[in-house]
């Protein structure tokens, strides 16, 4: 955030009525100075004429000659200025300079603190551009933000009135930096003079801190408003995921600027709101404004919720043709994009396209790898990250033990598990016991998984009993799960999904009067269940239905190729499983209910409106049940398609009549 306005240099006033030739001489060449071989050409015709200066004009020449060396040329800089410390010829002008140029480098913000006890050392009283520097230089890092209150109390030491509205308005952003939004909350009240650049520090403030209500109190109370003011009012809103009040306030604005379009695209993303957020990228569009590498990293995880490979692909092609496709994040962005779509050939040339790669690209395209169940590509890339010297940390174990879990790759877990510790340092957490009892159960290992939850040095939470839920039900041990269903619903009595499961287990063993009794539980504490829900793109536009869904414009065409699906895969032996349907109706309503179910319909819409031969991708919000899994394989072999469906756990790919998973999901 700009919260100040400062001159890039403070030279001293020009004393001479009439400055002699030499000194008009350089000053030209010396403000539009850009090369080191010119700045050092101006250095050499200072010294040569060093004699015909007066000592004031002499200085005034060499704190512009360090200013404009201090961005891309610091090391000149320093020589510079050390040879004038060596002369004593050094100014306050010249120090705060060259602690400017620390203070605002990101590789050594530090040493603007050294320069300024240098300084001191040397007789020189530093003044308010002097302490205004190193207060934001203080507020860059953790471990800097400890020397701020430091930087404060030299301030009042020196006599640092309460109208520098410059310093206070930098204190007030370093407390708030830090956490302490008290005490910038006192230096803001104290402050004599604010401008709108004060108000928009506080209210900053408090929307990083999430109290918004606060941030409102003054946000209504400001005199005057910019456009950072409302910036500051939406980002804070989107980033606590009250996307209404920010939408709300966006739509206020009197100006629109870039930094607000990315934090609502990225509000609505966070949000679970992919179609509002891509929404508000095309309404971004037709008010021409240029996307930029924030904007992609934004809006590409909407496309990856909603599986919407093909906007997520204009988004590729706009990277790359305005050079955004360089940026580590955009790059990490479009894998994890194409990862999720389904194309993970995609993820895998972006990958290899990278000219350097950090933690977060390998552990994307491990993860990549482990949702669509190709564990040995996922092992092969670690061995790979390893031998390029690329440290993982947990999230690429996690990363990596869930690839072994689709696969059954029971021993590779366990020593990845061991070499976390033993070779990393890494100490296990909550999700990689998770990930270990999720692999130990579809290996029906369930005595291995308890023995293992039993000796964890963690309280086991509702990931740890999810887990095990999922060991349970694969190795059909029904009463246990039906005691960990119970424990999972005291833990988080207003989660659907756990009541959800609940019901089913009692509907498979028969018992509906217990069915009901769950059933009527959820109505009491107002718990609705979560409809299955599938979606698929078409011409760039995401079409969405819900099981038994009528309110499609195409109803009547899709449920006409339901039937001729339904036709074909009859005579080919498909017989529905009725066993998955766990209401107490007869067989004939069970079938019924199978044969709208969302992704059916989904694939059914696809198969009309897409090319042959074109593959069919297909985003479910829950995890794909038998009856659909044999049905996709079947259908996916009598239309010659490739039918690739993402669920709630994994990537299906259906193509001839076979599924990727083999049947292990």
């Amino acid at each position: 955030m700009a919260l100040l306005a400062l001159p890039l240099h403070q030279g001293p006033p020009n004393h001479s009525s009439h400055p002699h030739p030499p000194f008009l001489l350089l000053t030209t060449p010396l403000q539009s100075c850009t090369s080191i071989k010119q700045a050092k050409q101006i250095h050499a015709s200072i010294l040569r004429n060093s004699g015909l200066l007066h000592h004031h004009q002499r200085q005034e020449l060499f704190v512009w000659l360090i200013s404009a060396l201090h961005g891309n040329h610091s090391s000149y800089a320093a020589l510079v200025f050390e040879q004038q410390l060596q002369e004593d010829a050094t100014t306050i002008f010249m120090w705060n300079t060259m602690i400017r140029s620390h203070a605002s480098s990101s590789s050594d913000p530090m040493h603007s603190f050294s320069l300024y006890n240098r300084m001191r050392e040397n007789g020189i009283l530093p003044n308010n551009y002097t302490f205004t520097f190193l207060i934001n230089a203080s507020a860059t890092t953790p471990m800097m933000l400890r020397l701020g209150p430091a930087i404060h109390a030299q301030t009042i030491v020196f006599g640092i009135p309460n109208s520098d509205v410059h310093i206070h308005t930098a204190l007030l952003h370093m407390y708030a930096a830090g956490g302490n939004i008290e005490n910038a909350r006192s230096v803001f009240d104290r402050m004599l003079h604010k401008t709108t650049a004060t108000w928009n520090a506080m209210i900053a403030g408090y929307t990083k801190r999430g109290d918004v209500e606060s941030a409102w109190n003054l946000f209504d109370a400001m005199p005057d408003r910019d456009e950072q003011s409302w910036n500051v009012m939406v980002c804070g809103y989107a980033r606590i995921g009250e996307c209404d009040v920010a939408g709300m306030l966006f739509e206020g604005m009197p100006v629109k600027t870039l930094p607000t379009w990315n934090a609502m695209i990225a509000g609505y993303a966070q949000d679970s709101r992919p179609a509002d957020a891509l929404e508000v990228f095309r309404q971004m569009q037709f008010a021409g404004v240029t996307p930029d590498k924030i904007t992609m990293v934004a809006v590409l995880p909407a496309c990856t919720q909603l599986g919407a490979l093909e906007l997520g692909e204009w988004l590729h092609v706009y990277a790359d043709k305005n050079r955004l496709s360089s940026n580590n994040a955009v790059c990490n962005a479009l894998m994890d994009m194409y990862a999720k779509c389904g194309s993970i050939d995609k993820a895998m040339a972006v990958f290899k396209g990278m000219k350097e790669r950090t933690v977060v690209s390998w552990n994307t395209m491990i993860s990549g790898m482990a949702i669509h169940g190709r564990a040995k590509e996922a092992i092969e890339l670690f061995a790979e990250m390893e031998s390029e010297g690329v440290v993982p940390d947990d999230i690429t174990f996690v990363g990596l033990l869930s690839a072994c879990g689709h696969a059954g790759f029971v021993d590779s877990a366990w020593a990845y598990f061991r070499r976390m510790l033993e070779v990393y340092q890494i100490q296990p957490k909550i999700e990689h016991y998770g990930c270990m009892v999720d692999v130990l159960g579809r290996a029906q290992l369930l005595g291995e998984a308890l023995e293992l939850i039993d000796n964890m040095p963690i309280e086991p939470n509702s990931v740890i009993l999810g887990s095990l839920l999922s060991a349970c039900r694969s190795c059909n041990d029904f009463q246990l799960g039906e005691m960990v269903l119970e424990k999972l619903v005291d833990l988080e009595p207003l989660n659907p999904g756990y009541y959800v499961l609940l019901s089913n287990m009692y509907a498979c063993s028969g018992r509906w009067r217990e069915v009901i009794r769950v059933r009527n539980l959820m109505k009491l504490r107002g718990i609705e269940k979560t409809p299955g829900c599938s979606s698929i793109e078409v011409d760039s536009t995401v079409h969405e239905f819900i099981v038994g869904d009528k309110t499609h414009p195409q109803t009547q065409e899709i449920y006409a190729k339901l039937e001729e699906i339904s036709e074909r895969l009859h005579l080919v032996g498909y017989m529905p499983d009725t066993s998955v349907v766990l209401f107490d109706l007869d067989e004939e309503e069970k079938a019924q209910n199978l044969s709208v179910h969302s992704e059916k319909l989904a694939v059914a819409f696809g198969l009309l409106k897409t090319s042959a031969g074109k593959p069919i991708r297909v985003v479910k919000n829950l995890r794909v049940c038998c009856d659909c899994h044999t049905a996709l394989k079947l259908i996916s072999n009598v239309y010659e398609r490739d039918i690739i469906v993402r669920d709630r756990n994994r990537f299906h790919h259906f193509k001839d009549g076979i599924c990727s998973c083999n049947e292990y999901w």
